[in-house]
């Protein structure tokens, strides 16, 4: 079988009795051969084509690294100011920096003046009572043993479809909660998270992914250090908390240590400012009037703490 090219080229194709093999063996139309063959005769316009795209090409690539040229030569002009800019700022933070640092000094010299004033107006008895207050506070720099709990993040992960990465190894505020709040179940007397003294009225939270306590970050590895019975560290670690951390350490790889330490010493906390405050008994009534005719008494022991 015998049909005729469709584009007027001499090629014909012959079809075997067996078409479908025939069309495997041979797929390509002779009229793509014609057309090849037609395009080697008329190769002068085909070069001049090619010329014509070289040239375009050329002048593409040549605005393409003038604009290059531009942006570069901007950069660098501009690198200067930019590099100003931020010397400028490292500079400024700085300042502020050595300010801070010389008010607090200032601040904790009028502290301790104002903490000597204090006690030579008071008597000995109420003195060891205020530093008994202090210390039970976080005011004051308590001494002595108790227990170190220390945990750190385990390693992260990635999820192999979203790519996102894996945060469930990473210590979060609430597990420095649980510590804390065991270690105060278990009786101790004074806590400091990495140096951090905790009072009444601390917070530990979240922050992104840093973990602030009170209004300092703190990073891993977060030790947790308490002074308080000679049993504490076991008690921890039998108790509901170490429990936990352990199955934490298991799941996830996070690290946990528990031991006794012996003789350790916790800085005093920030002193707090307070806000509101009521005598914890009724004022003297002014001579010549009625001690009910001014209402009720104020009640006792209401202190309230401002900033929370």
């Amino acid at each position: 079988m015998t049909v005729p090219d469709p584009d007027g080229g001499s090629g014909k194709r012959t079809y075997a009795p067996d078409f479908l093999t025939e069309l495997f063996r041979n797929p390509l139309d002779p009229g793509y051969a014609d057309a090849a063959a037609r395009r080697e005769q008329t190769g002068g316009r085909t070069g001049t084509g090619k010329r014509a795209a070289s040239v375009s090409s050329a002048v593409v690539l040549l605005m393409i690294g003038f604009l290059l040229v531009i942006a570069y030569r901007q950069t660098v002009a501009e690198e200067p100011a930019r590099t100003q800019a931020r010397q400028e700022l490292v500079e400024q933070v700085e300042r502020r920096r050595d300010e801070t640092e010389n008010l607090q000094t200032r601040a904790d010299k009028l502290a301790d003046e104002v903490a000597g004033l204090r006690e030579l107006a008071l008597s000995d008895a109420a003195v060891a009572q205020l530093r008994d207050l202090e210390a039970a506070s976080g005011l004051a720099t308590v001494r002595g043993n108790g227990a170190k709990v220390t945990v750190a993040d385990g390693p992260t992960s990635v999820d192999a479809v979203t790519g996102e990465r894996r945060t469930e190894g990473q210590v979060k505020d609430t597990d420095l909660q649980l510590a804390a709040n065991a270690l105060w179940a278990e009786g101790a007397e004074a806590i400091a998270i990495n140096g951090e003294r905790l009072t009444g009225t601390s917070t530990i939270r979240q922050a992104g992914e840093a973990i602030l306590v009170g209004v300092r970050p703190v990073t891993t590895p977060y030790e947790v250090v308490a002074i308080g019975p000679g049993d504490l560290a076991k008690a921890f670690r039998g108790g509901y908390a170490g429990q936990f951390f352990e199955t934490l350490s298991a799941r996830y790889g996070m690290s946990l240590e528990v031991s006794v330490v012996k003789n350790v010493t916790l800085d005093a906390a920030a002193e707090q400012k307070l806000r509101i405050a009521e005598p914890s008994v009724a004022p003297p009534a002014p001579s010549g009037s009625s001690p009910a005719g001014s209402g009720s008494p104020v009640p006792s022991g209401s202190v309230s703490e401002g900033g929370r």
